[in-house]
């Protein structure tokens, strides 16, 4: 506000919004860890998945205070204090540029890559703000900053749409993404005595966490080969695709007709008195 740049106060949006996603996804962490309960039987793993969209709609909010502000300057342009953008921005470049060196080695941690990619938004947008700093005090060209910031805007957009459509995905119980459903059904179909596969679903709980539920026509077979037949495919589910919420349902005797989904007012038959065992991982 002291320099009167609104590319610097775009950059300090950018920052401030990561600061606070940073923040709602540590919430949300400590809130996943919380076990199930009778209300929330599948745990509280989709705190993550508010806390995500909460944060885009903030990101969105940012870029459109910004963009206004951008525009008004464009049409009224207002000087700039370009030493203290250029130094003020160089400070920023500094100190994310030790929290992109620390956070180089992020592996499979998805938080951790998550959070460097922030980092390395942070350091591009800071970058821009010196160089409308520059432009400014080397030729006086006000127009720069709010075209600087401009730039920013689309740097968070494009942020806050990835992170809307993830968030979204999961939320209308999306297949996990990379999941192979044909692949799914071969496994289950090469399991023993299986005759056919149908009501196969699978859906997002959190990024992390798969659940499968399929219904499958088998050979007339005991209840104990049942069994085993449902943990050796929950075992090879698992370790093939990562699902670690199963439930099977077995038939036999009088399997669901293949036209039908389960769910619908026409799916009023009963079932077959066969064990379905299901496991929580």
């Amino acid at each position: 506000m002291w320099s009167g740049s609104l590319a610097l106060f775009a950059d300090a949006g950018h920052v401030a919004a990561d600061a606070l996603g940073l923040a709602l996804a540590w919430f949300a962490a400590a809130q996943s860890r919380r076990p199930a309960d009778a209300r929330r039987t599948y745990g509280y793993h989709r705190a993550g998945i508010l806390a995500a969209m909460a944060n885009a709609l903030v990101l969105v909010l940012v870029i459109g205070l910004i963009a206004l502000e951008a525009v008004r300057r464009l049409l009224h342009p207002e000087p700039v204090a370009g030493g203290a953008v250029v130094l003020t921005a160089l400070l920023a470049i500094a100190v994310n540029g030790y929290v992109a060196w620390s956070l180089r080695h992020p592996g499979s941690d998805l938080n951790l890559r998550a959070a460097l990619l922030h980092v390395l938004g942070d350091l591009g947008s800071a970058a821009g703000v010196v160089g409308a700093g520059l432009i400014i005090l080397l030729t006086g060209w006000l127009y720069a900053d709010p075209l600087i910031s401009l730039a920013i805007c689309v740097l968070i957009l494009l942020g806050a749409v990835r992170i809307a459509r993830e968030s979204l995905h999961v939320l209308l119980e999306g297949t996990p993404r990379g999941m192979d459903l044909t692949a799914v059904e071969r496994e289950l179909l090469a399991g023993p005595g299986v005759v056919s596969v149908h009501d196969l679903h699978i859906w997002t709980v959190s990024p992390e966490h798969a659940a499968l539920s399929a219904h499958l026509v088998v050979e007339p077979q005991s209840v104990a080969a049942g069994e085993h037949l449902v943990r050796e495919l929950e075992t090879r589910l698992c370790d093939r695709f990562g699902v670690g919420h199963t439930t099977i349902q077995l038939e036999t005797c009088h399997p669901c007709p293949q036209d039908q989904t389960h769910g619908s007012s026409d799916h009023n038959h009963p079932h077959p008195e066969v064990p379905s065992p299901s496991r929580r991982g």
